[in-house]
């Protein structure tokens, strides 16, 4: 299970998940260039980034994602 998540503001789906923060900034910036090339057209869409908080006990059922920032 990763560290970091990014969703789409708008429609709260998963476009990118790492263990850095680093690594997760660019996978967004990734996603961002891929409207070059005709794959989406929601580069302009705010994107969330969220710390999962893990559950070791109960699963990842149990894990609370936090809120950091929005790009």
């Amino acid at each position: 299970m990763y560290r970091y998540k990014a969703k789409l503001a708008s429609t709260n789906e998963v476009i990118a998940q790492s263990n850095t923060i680093e690594d997760l900034e660019h996978n967004i910036v990734t996603f961002r260039r891929l409207q070059k090339y005709a794959v989406h057209t929601r580069a302009n869409d705010k994107i969330q980034i969220y710390h999962i908080e893990q559950n070791h006990k109960i699963g990842k059922r149990a894990s609370k994602e936090v809120l950091i920032k929005v790009v």
